[in-house]
């Protein structure tokens, strides 16, 4: 599988419905991982992060072609690709928990309450306990683990009550999933960058203020160095200019911040961010700071 070309995977030939997912982060490995395993049939795409379902070639044709009469997408919005499929008599049933935009699909569309991580939605959805992960191989707190990380990072598998070395393994986890879709090489300069960063890092009105001038994510990784050195929860502001993209963690103006500039939302309402795409407006980190003194 090469760039954005999509491999479909058959359990059963007569199926009427099967999965669509991203390769994109631990969680969504993870999710295809499973269905694999549990003989879900399955369209991978290696779209990145921001993974659209109107960007995928020919992906409403190769749905009707592997004669799915409902289709579930993972983390893929793509209202345009999602309509025609309706049209077409595809059932479209969505599996995601952030908003983008004007579209949120962080919360239940009748009871407006928070949803699970993409991860708990699957498991749930085709009724995947912990005894049927057993059964396959799978150690069910550590694929849980993979899930309650996603909504809300290390902070949630404190909550639920998993220990510091039950921690550590869910970590360790995590970079075992994306091993075979990480080049050693890049992860390499990609830690340097993180290290970098993080030793210049700044405090300015009770965040944790970090600016990388490196081409690589390096979001993930200041994350797991808050959680190894400050070991709690601190507002975190994240701004890597050649990437064009900023990050706001673990602050109550997250959604004010989404409200005011549109952008993303991931893990809870509290995780906010916002990508420079060619035709937006241009956010930068000042413009996050003086939104935040007006607030």
């Amino acid at each position: 599988m090469v760039g954005n070309k999509i491999v479909i995977f058959f359990a059963v030939s007569s199926s009427v419905s099967g999965l669509l997912v991203p390769l994109n982060d631990p969680e969504a490995v993870l999710i295809a991982m499973l269905a694999k395993a549990f003989g879900i049939p399955l369209i991978e795409s290696r779209q990145p992060h921001g993974a659209s379902l109107d960007q995928e070639p020919e992906i409403v044709k190769k749905i009707q072609a592997a004669g799915w009469k409902r289709v579930r997408i993972v983390e893929m919005p793509g209202l345009k690709t999602e309509a025609t499929l309706r049209r077409r008599g595809t059932e479209v049933e969505v599996i995601d928990h952030h908003a983008y935009g004007n579209l949120d699909r962080s919360r239940h569309a009748k009871t407006r309450k928070s949803l699970p991580s993409s991860l708990e939605q699957f498991l749930t959805r085709f009724r995947i306990t912990d005894a049927r992960l057993c059964a396959r191989g799978f150690d069910p707190k550590f694929v849980r683990g993979i899930g309650i990380m996603d909504r809300g990072f290390v902070w949630a598998l404190q909550e639920e009550g998993y220990s510091a070395s039950d921690i550590r393994e869910v970590l360790r986890y995590r970079d075992q999933l994306m091993r075979p879709y990480t080049d050693p090489r890049e992860e390499t300069k990609e830690r340097g960058a993180a290290d970098r960063a993080w030793k210049q890092r700044k405090m300015w009105k009770g965040f944790l203020v970090v600016t990388t001038g490196s081409v690589y994510g390096i979001r993930w990784r200041i994350s797991e160095r808050i959680a190894s050195h400050l070991k709690h929860p601190v507002p975190l502001m994240l701004w890597a200019p050649k990437r064009g993209v900023i990050y706001v963690q673990e602050s109550a103006f997250s959604e004010r911040l989404f409200q005011k500039f549109g952008g993303f939302t991931f893990g809870t309402k509290r995780n906010w961010g916002y990508k420079n795409e060619p035709g937006k407006r241009r956010i930068t980190l000042k413009d996050v700071k003086q939104m935040i003194t007006l607030l």
